[in-house]
């Protein structure tokens, strides 16, 4: 763990390094290939249309936010493929959703999400 609390992710099987955009767009595709109801998920602050500053989404929320075929709810964060960090923010959301029988995992590329589902 660091000073900001986040903690280091690596895959858990061997995947391509790809950019975390890549991984995400192809956890995207292969969940809706497979019929699971999922969208993207996005949150952050700024200046919004010149509205001033706001927040949006939920914080630390997976990037993929869905619903499986049984009911389940399923967050999906996605790192690029040599891995990453989870903030703090995330592994309250992840501790949380699994907690109440949610699913949240934290993947590097296809082969991890394929381990899941």
């Amino acid at each position: 763990m660091t000073k900001d609390g986040s903690i280091a992710t690596h895959p858990i099987i061997p995947v391509p390094d790809l950019l975390e955009s890549i991984v995400l767009k192809d956890c995207l595709n292969w969940l809706k290939k497979k019929g699971i109801f999922c969208n993207r998920h996005d949150s952050g602050a700024g200046d919004v249309s010149g509205a001033g500053y706001a927040t949006y989404g939920i914080k630390g929320a997976g990037d993929i936010i869905g619903l499986l075929p049984n009911g389940r709810h399923f967050e999906v964060e996605c790192k690029r493929g040599r891995g990453g960090r989870l903030s703090k923010g995330q592994q309250k959301r992840m501790k949380d959703i699994r907690a109440n029988n949610g699913i949240y995992h934290v993947v590097h590329g296809i082969s991890e999400l394929e381990e899941i589902f």
